[in-house]
């Protein structure tokens, strides 16, 4: 199915401002305009988030099952996460919490699912309660001590059947519990939250859907979410200041969602576009771009935005 209202941005577009050390680093006066960044990273990432304090950069790692930081030069170790006896090594969404901590998904192939919250000494510690045989995807921090955590359940060769959950959590104890909050779906993976509206992105059935945040948490029932964009395998996702989402299109594309729908292509050379996270200080977009095959280079790519 192709992408709707596709529009090929001009290459001057996504000019950056700023280099991709400067940006790390927290520098508040732009330098001369630059091509966007590509940056050649030593791991197979795939989320990425941005910590809105000082503009560190953190990404999951597949290769070490661990997340490494970047504060302006090469990304190095932050926190191991661990491996479930019998697995291979998968992490999903990670998100930066009000709080500092960072949370991160374990995907869990069926069975050891699971979300950890990872402190300022770099320990990782699993919440428990959440259904470890849901296969978590996206990832993102509501209030304190609340996440909406994108989900899939696979059985045979049956198609996926997937959802969105509140996770809510002790941050002492980190016990948890879940609700679910939307049904019905594929394979859910990208979450984001925008005016009072909760984005989803299908990948199993190439959508974007929507939903209001407040009828989904005072609904005694299931609500039925609203397609607002049909993309070819849409996967994380973010959003920015002004509404507009940005998740992987196509097979090596990255794209801009308006808040109207409209679909533009923001790059269209991706190996294969994973976790995408904003800096809104420094109006940056960061672009994971994983290796495809595993044993090529992957990058953090970097774009201006409006």
């Amino acid at each position: 199915m192709p992408v709707s209202h596709v529009v090929l941005r001009k290459t001057a577009a996504a000019l950056l401002t700023w280099s991709l050390a400067a940006a790390l680093i927290g520098c508040s006066t732009p330098a001369a305009t630059v091509q966007p960044q590509k940056t050649a990273v030593d791991a197979l990432p795939n989320g990425i988030a941005v910590r809105p304090a000082d503009g560190a950069v953190f990404i999951t790692d597949d290769r070490t099952s661990s997340v490494l930081a970047s504060t302006g030069g090469a990304f190095t170790p932050y926190a191991s996460i661990p491996v479930e006896a019998g697995q291979g090594k998968s992490l999903s969404q990670l998100t930066v919490a009000r709080s500092g901590a960072l949370l991160v998904e374990r995907f869990g192939f069926g069975t050891a699912s699971a979300i950890f919250e990872i402190t300022g000494s770099g320990t990782a510690s699993a919440l428990v309660g959440p259904n470890p045989a849901r296969r978590r995807l996206g990832l993102v921090e509501l209030a304190p001590g609340q996440l909406l955590s994108t989900w899939f359940v696979k059985t045979g060769n049956n198609p996926p059947q997937g959802g969105l959950s509140l996770v809510t959590y002790d941050v002492a104890t980190h016990t948890a519990t879940e609700r679910d909050l939307l049904t019905g779906l594929g394979k859910p993976v990208g979450v984001a939250v925008s005016g009072g509206s909760v984005f989803v992105s299908d990948q199993a059935n190439d959508n974007i859907v929507k939903a209001s945040l407040g009828e989904l948490l005072s609904s005694a029932g299931m609500v039925t979410p609203t397609v607002v964009a049909r993309i070819d395998n849409p996967d994380l996702m973010a959003v920015d200041a002004q509404g507009r989402l940005y998740t992987k299109c196509n097979k090596t594309g990255l794209c801009e969602i308006a808040p109207d729908g409209t679909v533009s292509v923001l790059a269209n050379d991706f190996q294969d576009a994973r976790g995408v996270a904003i800096d809104a200080l420094h109006h940056a977009l960061y672009a994971v771009d994983r290796a495809s095959p595993a044993s090529g280079t992957s990058y953090v790519r970097t774009f201006a935005i409006k």
